[in-house]
């Protein structure tokens, strides 16, 4: 069973916190999370981008996300977010997009830090192919798990980006100097993974459960 999983990220501008805008969306959370299937929801901020914000949903079915795209008080609380993001830097693109995961969010995110990472791959991708690829990995990664591992999910993302098939995965650690740790020690292991893609971002996350 797949595990519907939204995450939206932006930059903030720097006068955002007790801004109009601000103060409205906050107000605006207790409808905007009480959508139908709507099962819990996430924020933080990026260690590597403290300026910005990270929002993460978790949700039913892929049918509830979807609607919950379209419905009034989405369309209200996106029009708030626009006015917070920090567009004075056009190279820097907001990000929003679900994931089908392997498991709840909720169990990765009660993680003192969580990494966010995203394959993008191209739109030709063998997607059985990487996921061998990738879970070989992983079986020599994570079989005897590195000292700080918590716990992580991945899974393929609904939308394509640019082009791109999206993997993503999220892995609860106890620090990110622990992660920093493990993963200079298997940095060799991951050959197999790179054959499909070497475009991959990756950063950081404290979340605090809001809904």
């Amino acid at each position: 069973m797949p595990y519907i999983t939204e995450f939206a990220w932006f930059p903030v501008k720097a006068d955002a916190d007790g801004s109009e805008a601000a103060v409205a969306f906050k107000n605006l959370r207790p409808e905007l999370y009480s959508q139908p299937g709507m099962q819990g929801a996430w924020s933080g901020a990026p260690l590597e981008k403290p300026q910005s914000r990270e929002f993460v949903n978790s949700w039913d079915s892929e049918a509830n996300y979807i609607t919950s795209q379209d419905s009034p008080i989405h369309t209200q609380a996106k029009k708030l977010m626009g006015q917070l993001i920090d567009r004075s830097d056009p190279a820097v693109k907001p990000y929003h997009n679900a994931v089908a995961l392997s498991k709840p969010f909720e169990v990765v995110a009660a993680a003192p830090v969580v990494q966010v990472s995203s394959f993008f791959l191209p739109a030709d991708v063998d997607k059985a192919a990487f996921e061998a690829a990738f879970n070989k990995v992983l079986s020599q990664v994570y079989d005897s798990p590195p000292d700080g591992y918590v716990v992580g999910a991945n899974g393929w993302a609904l939308e394509d980006v640019n082009g791109a098939k999206v993997f993503a995965t999220v892995t609860g650690w106890e620090s990110v100097e622990k992660r920093m740790a493990a993963h200079a020690a298997m940095a060799d292991k991951f050959g197999e993974v790179q054959k499909f893609t070497t475009v991959v971002e990756v950063h950081h996350t404290s979340f605090n459960k809001i809904a």
